[in-house]
């Protein structure tokens, strides 16, 4: 007999995929407060200052992993892989992947990271005494995940009291949701990771294709009806516990290849778009100083844990934050903050006066090391060349999958979390599961071994100041080949 929590009750109308199918204990969290949030907080922070169409909401990318995760597990029930009560918890816990996610997503959430990083330094710096006194380049240039948003998820779900009741009275553990999200419940049931944490996983499919169709670039136009046919779930024996994991079948191998590929172009191109990662840049600077003005809503990831259950949580999104912006500019005597403040409001986008870029197996191009060595352990040069610390830089690796196809399987010094994250195989003639970078008729396997990495260098403007850029790139290039 059917399990009644599995009962689609309602249908939600989608512009990618037509009709969401849902249940009522997801209706009920989808109605909660703390899920609505999700509407203030748009997928692509800001992209939309390149790709005008990339206005979407984690919410609806919510609701796209809950459509995607029910055509997953909907195929392997009906191949008697999973059960009822598996298909409840991975349904609840894609819907919820996201719901701790910051204002302006994960721009917000490296900026609490870099916060609380620099708070708990000790070798590093002494922070506390100056922190107001970083350079722009230090802060613009912060990727911490210290404040990782699946984390915090898991922390609302756990804590939030309406949350928390719904999936009580559903006979559903809140720990165990969370964990399923964060990955951390894959040492117990790695179909269950696989299928929301990996190269190939629900959460993936649905940004590259929603990202996709709201940028209007067309890189993500992958089959996901025919993917999803191809997954399957078999034993591997070399595992010594919990051995079931989710693999693709081999004579469609081509279809995941392309998902990957697309994915790739997808974050070079649009991700990390130049002008895309110039403006985050500057907009990660000024959301620091709002946090160390102490003005803003929520300024520690403590005060947000302390919030999860209170009014002020929900307002904890990208429009209170553009408020808070404009307030503290219309308040402070930051210099720097109110230039900052007028480029962001005028969208003046920063020059980007350098970019490097180098794909290798196993280590860059000299020049390209010294320059990552110059930018992260003597800016000062830099600064000297654009005269000033008004200047920010990125440093971006892109791989294709999570393992290379020259490590081997049977290597044991690779990363499990990587090893279980990458895409696998399964040939019926040979009954053999095998990684996708490990074929060698795979275009993945060649392309696995290589690390593609760029590292972009951007100055803000100052008024009435002229610059050359001409000399500004000589002088970069001088520094690293010299």
């Amino acid at each position: 007999m059917a399990d009644d929590r599995l009962k689609i009750v309602k249908y939600i109308n989608d512009p990618v995929y037509g009709g969401i199918g849902v249940t009522k204990i997801e209706m009920a969290l989808i109605d909660t407060p703390v899920f609505q949030r999700l509407r203030g907080l748009r997928q692509l922070a800001r992209v939309n200052f390149v790709f005008p169409g990339a206005e979407h909401s984690r919410y609806v990318h919510s609701l796209g992993v809950l459509y995607i995760m029910g055509l997953m597990t909907d195929h392997l029930l009906k191949q008697g892989k999973l059960n009822d009560e598996d298909v409840v918890k991975l349904r609840v816990a894609a819907l919820l992947h996201d719901i701790g996610h910051y204002p302006l997503s994960h721009l917000g959430e490296s900026v609490y990271g870099y916060c609380l990083d620099n708070q708990n330094a000790k070798s590093i710096v002494e922070v506390q005494s100056k922190v107001n006194k970083k350079p722009l380049y230090e802060m613009a240039s912060s990727h911490s995940k210290s404040a990782h948003h699946e984390h915090l998820g898991k922390y609302i779900v756990i804590h939030n009291q309406e949350i928390q009741d719904i999936l009580y009275e559903n006979k559903l553990n809140p720990l165990e949701i969370g964990e399923i999200f964060t990955g951390e419940y894959g040492s117990r049931n790695m179909v269950y990771t696989q299928l929301l944490h990996s190269s190939l996983d629900a959460d993936r499919l649905d940004y590259l294709l929603r990202d996709s169709y709201q940028t209007g670039v067309k890189y993500g136009l992958v089959d996901l009806q025919y993917l999803v046919r191809l997954l399957m779930v078999v034993e591997d024996c070399t595992l010594l516990d919990n051995n079931k994991v989710l693999v693709c079948n081999k004579k469609g191998q081509h279809v995941v290849e392309h998902f990957l590929m697309s994915r790739y172009f997808h974050y070079s191109q649009v991700i990390f778009h130049k002008t895309n990662a110039a403006f985050e840049g500057m907009i990660r600077c000024m959301y620091i100083k709002l946090l160390q003005s102490k003005k803003f809503l929520f300024n520690s990831l403590e005060d947000i844990h302390n919030n999860v259950n209170e009014e002020s949580f929900l307002q904890f999104n990208d429009a209170f934050l553009e408020i808070a912006f404009k307030d503290y500019y219309n308040d402070t005597d930051d210099e720097e903050y109110k230039r900052l403040y007028e480029m962001y409001r005028d969208r003046i986008r920063p020059k980007v006066v350098f970019e490097a870029k180098d794909l290798y197996v196993t280590s860059p191009r000299q020049e390209f090391s010294i320059l990552k060595w110059e930018l992260k352990k003597n800016p000062d040069k830099i600064t000297e060349i654009v005269g000033g610390d008004r200047w920010g830089y990125q440093i971006v690796p892109i791989t294709l999958e999570k393992i290379h196809g020259s490590y081997g399987i049977s290597e044991r010094d690779i990363n499990p979390e990587d090893l279980r994250e990458a895409v696998k195989l399964y040939d019926a003639n040979t009954d053999k599961i095998s990684y996708l970078a490990e074929d060698q008729l795979s275009v993945i396997s060649k392309l696995a071994n290589y690390k593609s990495e760029f590292v972009r260098i951007y100055v803000l403007e100052e008024r009435g100041k002229e610059y050359d850029y001409k000399k500004i790139h000589q002088d970069i290039c001088a520094l690293i080949t010299s």
